[in-house]
């Protein structure tokens, strides 16, 4: 048994010596690069190369396509391109006297703008299905993540929702007030040195801000939904799953998804400011003695006294020289 498997792998390294090898010396071989430069010299004919962190330099024949990913594509006045010739990151320097059979592909900086416009729409049907994917990777990581949070920390997530169903309008302004001035606040701390080191942390303090703050709202949502399908006692996790669920969906509405995800953000900024980071119920109030017996716990105020008027106090009676208090005798 030891003998067979000797031979083998014998037989298995060997075929990983001469691979590369026989694919060189065939005509007919498909070529593809990872971090190094391709060239196809004059006369030589391949079916198709790909490259990623190269460049594809063609001097001979390419039956099928050239692709470059984070390179360029240089075809010189001797290349031939059967298919189509695609450049991600880079860009295509083609020759007067170049053929190229199919279509030209260039996408950098310069023009990603226009790219991810038209691949929306109807010019580029079938890339469409390449940015639902990503966003329902975005929306699959973002949930997992919300979930690991409600089950984790769930007191944060539950005032934060409070704050959202009790103080809406508060939060509202407060949310707005916040976008508004994370652009000044970053502008200001780059006029020093040591504000250019926070600016990490302001980035930081937002995304988490935005990321608390949308789970809320999610769990406020899957509440009102699972409140009125009649569901019981749904727990924070499951609320915040079907919240999430429910914004995803509707922002894919079109003309009215992307406003209702917009608000979302606000109001969950909002809630997360006004409650300091689900830390701080500053809404609420409890009667003095329960304030003086700790029965409402951390965050809770004591209710403001209710004011009474002079004429419903009591006059005091005064005090008597012996250290009581006089009353008035009547006569017999």
């Amino acid at each position: 048994m030891r003998a067979i498997l000797r031979i083998l792998g014998f037989l298995l390294v060997f075929t990983l010596l001469l691979g590369p090898t026989t694919a060189a010396a065939s005509n007919d071989k498909k070529l593809i690069k990872i971090g190094s430069d391709v060239t196809v010299e004059a006369g030589e004919k391949i079916r198709s190369v790909w490259t990623i962190g190269g460049q594809i330099t063609v001097n001979g024949t390419v039956e099928q396509s050239a692709v470059a990913i984070g390179g360029s594509v240089v075809l010189t006045k001797t290349a031939v391109v059967k298919g189509n010739v695609a450049s991600l990151g880079g860009v295509i320097v083609m020759s007067r006297d170049a053929e190229v059979g199919g279509e030209l592909t260039e996408i950098n900086s310069s023009n990603i703008y226009e790219t991810l416009a038209a691949a929306v729409s109807s010019e580029w049907e079938g890339w469409s299905w390449i940015f639902a994917v990503i966003s329902l990777s975005i929306f699959l990581v973002i949930l997992v993540l919300a979930l690991l949070i409600a089950a984790l920390l769930p007191k944060p997530v539950r005032v934060v929702s409070e704050a959202i169903r009790e103080n809406t309008f508060k939060v509202i302004l407060c949310g707005i007030l916040g976008l508004v001035l994370i652009a000044p606040l970053a502008l200001l701390l780059t006029i020093s040195v040591v504000g250019i080191a926070l600016i990490p942390l302001e980035v930081i303090v937002v995304v988490c801000s935005v990321l608390l703050g949308f789970i809320a709202v999610g769990r406020v949502v899957g509440a009102k939904a699972l409140q009125i399908f009649k569901r019981p006692n749904p727990g924070i996790v499951r609320e915040t799953f079907w919240g999430l669920i429910i914004l995803w969906l509707i922002g894919w509405i079109p003309y009215i998804g992307w406003m209702v995800k917009a608000v979302a953000i606000v109001i969950g900024l909002g809630a997360a400011l006004v409650s300091r980071f689900g830390t701080h119920q500053g809404w609420k109030c409890t009667p003095p003695l329960a304030v003086a017996g700790n029965a409402g716990g951390p965050g809770f105020l004591p209710c403001p006294p209710v004011p009474v008027s002079p004429t419903q106090i009591p006059p005091t009676p005064p005090e008597s020289p012996g250290g009581g208090t006089e009353t008035e005798s009547t006569p017999n």
